[in-house]
């Protein structure tokens, strides 16, 4: 493979980076990206320890989904598991965002994101699908990306929680990825301060659908 392909996918997923850099979605190590190749055997992943706002597209790691093993580039997000086992499990997912989005975090342990909170709003109802959750499990681990993968495999859900660790946001592009991620902060900021005028109740008894 030429160094030179796919790179209009490429420009996409770094310019998705250092906009959820920028909008405090992840800091400058944390977090990761990744996109489905033109080679749809393949994803471009961002790697590991790079500085979010100086990422360039030939910093990016290419993935065999097969395999497994880096193609080209640099060594993969210590987080590559979670975007593999998640790319293996649907082939209708071409675009993985993983983040430390604060509002959500919160609202999660605060038991605010129940899917009756979140329907009030129009823009949660039309582009948040289903939102899951998995225990907390070690960053990076096997155990992770299973546990991940198999909440996304059913096709009713587009984002999973880790717990004390962050989110995963799925779609079939980098762009729908992206405003899944935004509309969900956005909801979970709206959530946590009505909880905190009184508006809503705060109910650590998660519920889920």
């Amino acid at each position: 493979m030429e160094r030179g392909f796919d790179v209009g996918i490429r420009i996409k997923l770094v310019n998705a980076v250092r906009r959820l850099y920028l909008r405090g979605f992840n800091s400058t190590f944390s977090g990761n990206v990744s996109v489905r190749s033109s080679y749809k055997n393949h994803f471009w992943i961002t790697p590991r320890a790079y500085d979010k706002a100086s990422l360039t597209i030939e910093d990016l790691s290419l993935v065999d989904i097969t395999t497994g093993n880096r193609i080209m580039g640099a060594e993969p997000s210590s987080e590559y598991k979670v975007h593999l086992e998640i790319y293996r499990a649907r082939d209708d997912v071409n675009a993985v965002i993983h983040t430390h989005q604060v509002y959500t975090m919160v609202a999660y342990k605060a038991g605010l994101l129940k899917r009756e909170l979140l329907e009030d709003s129009y823009e949660a109802k039309a582009y948040l699908g289903g939102i899951s959750h998995v225990p907390r499990l070690e960053p990076g681990s096997w155990d992770l990306a299973k546990a991940v993968s198999q909440q996304l495999a059913d096709k009713k859900n587009v984002a999973v929680i880790m717990d004390g660790h962050g989110v995963v946001l799925i779609g079939g592009s980098i762009d729908e990825a992206l405003n899944r991620a935004e509309i969900l902060e956005m909801e979970a900021m709206r959530l946590v301060n009505l909880a905190l005028l009184g508006v809503i109740r705060i109910d650590r008894a998660q519920g889920w659908g």
